[in-house]
This record gives C-alpha cells, sequence and structure tokens, in this order.
C-alpha cells in the first residue's frame, strides 16, 4: 500500500484530494441537514442558531486541508512552498477564531429574538466585550507562536494605552460612560428620559459605545455623549408607578361658609375613584386667603401613568369638582378688584 502511494504523482495525489473534499464537503452538508431537520422540530432556537453558525466555518476547514495538503504534496518538485507552508499552519487557528465568533453572534441573536425580560443592551455590549477579548487573547497567542515576546507586546500596549488615555479622553470618558448606563440601568432602551432642566427629553433609541440616540417627541434625533450622562441629573418618567395631581382651586369669598363642605365633598369623590391610589397620600385642604379667592389645595396620586388615559382622567375629575362647587351654589373666584369711591362734598 506504502509502495502504491509513493508511486502517485503530486498531481493524482491533488486530485484524489480534491475527490476526497468533495465527498467530505457533501457528507457534512448531508450530516447538518439532517441535524437541522432533527432541531426544527424542538422547541428552542437556539439550536438552530448554533448548527448555521459552525457550517460555514466546518466547510472552511475542509477545503483549508485540500489546499494545504497539496501544497505539502508539491513541496518536493517546488522547495519554495515549504515557507508558505509554515506560514498558512496557523490557518485553522482563525478559521476556527471565525467560528467561535459567529457562534457567539449566533447566541447573541438568539438572545435578542428571545421574549422576556432579558435586557438587549446589556447582552450586545457584553457579546461584543467577549468578541475583543476572544480576539484579544488569539492575537497575543499567535504573536507568541511566531515568537513575539507578549510580556513585551502588553508592556508596549500599557504605555501606548496611556498615551492614547490622554489624547482621547473624552472619548474614553464616552465608552466607560456607556459602561456605566448598562451597568447601573438608569435607564435602557424604549425608555422615556429627560434632563432635570428639560433641554434633553425624549424616548431612548440606541445605547451605543460612545453616544446614545434619543428621539425627541417632535421627532427629531439627539445623539448624546454617554460621558454627560454621568455629570447631569436624569429623570426615567417611563418608570413612574403614579402620577400627581396638583390642583389650586380658588372660590369667592361670598363662598366661604360653603368651604368646609366642599372640601368633604371632594375627599369623598377621590376616595371613591379607583384610579386614585390609595395607598399614596390624599389630601384636601382649605390654604389661603388669595387677592380675590378663597383657594384649597388637591394633592393626590394617580394609578394611571398613560399619559393619554391620565389626562382624561384629570379632565374628567376637575369636571366633576366643579359640579361639587355648583351643587353648593358657589362659584369658581375669578381675578377681580373693588374699588371704593369716597364723595367729598
Amino acid at each position: 500500500m506504502i509502495d502504491f502511494i509513493e508511486q502517485i504523482s503530486p498531481l493524482q495525489m491533488i486530485v484524489a484530494l480534491v475527490v476526497i473534499a468533495i465527498i467530505a464537503h457533501i457528507a457534512l452538508g448531508f450530516i447538518l441537514k439532517q441535524i437541522t431537520k432533527h432541531s426544527d422540530s424542538t422547541e428552542t432556537q437556539i439550536d438552530d442558531h448554533l448548527i448555521n453558525a459552525i457550517a460555514a466555518p466546518l466547510k472552511l476547514l475542509i477545503w483549508y486541508g485540500w489546499f494545504y495538503f497539496s501544497l505539502a504534496e508539491l513541496t518536493s518538485e517546488i522547495q519554495a512552498l515549504t515557507q508558505i507552508l509554515g506560514y498558512i499552519s496557523i490557518t485553522p487557528v482563525f478559521i476556527l477564531t471565525w467560528g467561535i465568533l459567529r457562534l457567539i453572534s449566533s447566541i447573541e441573536n438568539y438572545m435578542l429574538d428571545k421574549e422576556g425580560s432579558v435586557d438587549k443592551d446589556s447582552v450586545r455590549l457584553f457579546t461584543r466585550l467577549i468578541k475583543i477579548l476572544f480576539v484579544f487573547a488569539i492575537i497575543l497567542g499567535v504573536a507568541q507562536y511566531y515568537g513575539y515576546a507578549v510580556s513585551s507586546i502588553l508592556t508596549l500596549g500599557g504605555v501606548g494605552g496611556i498615551v492614547v488615555g490622554f489624547a482621547a479622553k473624552d472619548m474614553l470618558a464616552n465608552v466607560f460612560g456607556g459602561l456605566m448606563i448598562q451597568m447601573d440601568k438608569p435607564f435602557s432602551t424604549g425608555d422615556w428620559i429627560r434632563t432635570t432642566d428639560k433641554s434633553i427629553e425624549g424616548v431612548v433609541e440606541k445605547i451605543g459605545w460612545r453616544m446614545t440616540r434619543i428621539r425627541t417627541f417632535n421627532k427629531n434625533p439627539v445623539y448624546v455623549p454617554n460621558g454627560i450622562f454621568a455629570t447631569i441629573p436624569i429623570e426615567t418618567p417611563s418608570r413612574m408607578t403614579n402620577r400627581q395631581i396638583y390642583e389650586v382651586i380658588g372660590i369667592r369669598y361670598d363662598d366661604i361658609a360653603q368651604m368646609e363642605s366642599i372640601i368633604k365633598k371632594v375627599e369623598a369623590l377621590l376616595a371613591s375613584k379607583d384610579n386614585i391610589d390609595q395607598d399614596q397620600p390624599c389630601r384636601v385642604y382649605f390654604d389661603l386667603f388669595n387677592a380675590s379667592s378663597l383657594d384649597f389645595v388637591i394633592w393626590a396620586f394617580s394609578s394611571l401613568t398613560d399619559a393619554g388615559k391620565f389626562k382624561k382622567f384629570k379632565g374628567k375629575l376637575l369636571l366633576d369638582i366643579a359640579q361639587i362647587i355648583d351643587d353648593h351654589g358657589a362659584e369658581i373666584a375669578y381675578p377681580t378688584q373693588t374699588l371704593h369711591i369716597q364723595k367729598t362734598e
């Protein structure tokens, strides 16, 4: 058998390797197809993502094997190919790296497509970090394989990192700001946020490495560097548990006798409303002798957080309060002035 192989010319061996590669390619495709059919019958979708991720790298490995062994057959006639073989012998590492990166991306897509409480921004961030660290480790391993001192590379990288850090401190501040957003979770994609001075307000569309894209309520996109969020207070109204009702209503001075009864009726009205959160403070009280009115305050919290539903509920509530005032024969005050004219003889 060995003598027979030795009698085969390099060209014949290359042709034989092509046939073997084609058979292996077809066999691999058939096996993956059968596995895919089986995985389609399962409830989970992660196996489909994993199969799609590894299919292309495995097929590429088959053809790399054909290319490598074909060159090896030709080295006896072309000595220069020996050096080329030495360089491409590390290629399977890059193919496997590509395959692992595809696996990580497949897991990321599965997590993003999965319904539930998965934080998609965190998934994207951590998969990207894993990819970067993995590629960095592969680069160091390849450098070590070719005889470079990894410790020197790391030392040079540390010095270079300090220089780059001073030159790009704003960019690094934004990157670390993005990391803090992912870790502390002051807001997520889809949240309505605003600064306390309301200079920035809108819905978060994307949290990137360097900046966050916010869609304002007039539909304009605003791109905010992530470093800013570490220096200014941020409100997240979309996470509110209640909406506050705070109204000051004034009646005429002529209706002071009805004030106590009106307050009791308004208190009973608030207590009867399902959309008033009774676990939160709910107060109605006479507050002020104003210039042209007697003011009483309504302070309560609604369990409705949707802006449209809350506005409709609040409008109906105010009309009910106006009806209570009218039922008592009182009137809501408006600014008036009394002019006293003194007659002189």
